[in-house]
């Protein structure tokens, strides 16, 4: 009975897509992604240290303690100041959003009441908020 021989080598990407161990969990992510591989090999002088697959990655990710990332006001008015610039490219100094308790005030001039309520809604939509208090003021013409 003939038995398949095949060889890692056969079934191996190359060029052989290494990481060192101080690589950060961006860095391992982006060779992952760019080479479309699902496991790292973590080399260290010339030798295998390890291997890192994309679950390892993602485990990682997932257990960030809590601590490293915004809560509450400050998580919420960060993510209104984003929806903000990057939906309606309204950003700081035209409005700016301040939270407190949950509650977003938006104070600033735009130039259409569109614009106005755009903003409020854009406030409303982000997970958390609590109320908007839409301070923000037409621009004269």
């Amino acid at each position: 009975m003939k038995t398949r021989s095949w060889r890692v080598k056969d079934v191996m990407s190359t060029p052989v897509v290494s990481a060192a161990p101080t690589a950060t969990a961006s860095q391992l992510a982006e060779l992952l992604q760019a080479h479309d591989i699902k496991h790292l090999p973590v080399v260290e002088n010339g030798r295998l240290a390890g291997m890192i697959s994309r679950r390892d990655l993602m485990r990682a990710l997932l257990d960030i303690p809590r601590q490293c990332t915004a809560s509450g006001d400050e998580a919420i008015g960060t993510a209104v100041r984003c929806r903000l610039e990057s939906e309606l490219e309204i950003a700081a100094p035209m409005v700016r959003a301040t939270v407190s308790n949950g509650i977003v005030t938006l104070k600033g001039e735009v130039e259409t009441e569109l614009e106005r309520a755009a903003a409020r809604v854009a406030a409303e939509s982000v997970r958390g908020v609590g109320g908007v208090a839409n301070k923000i003021t037409l621009a004269s013409a």
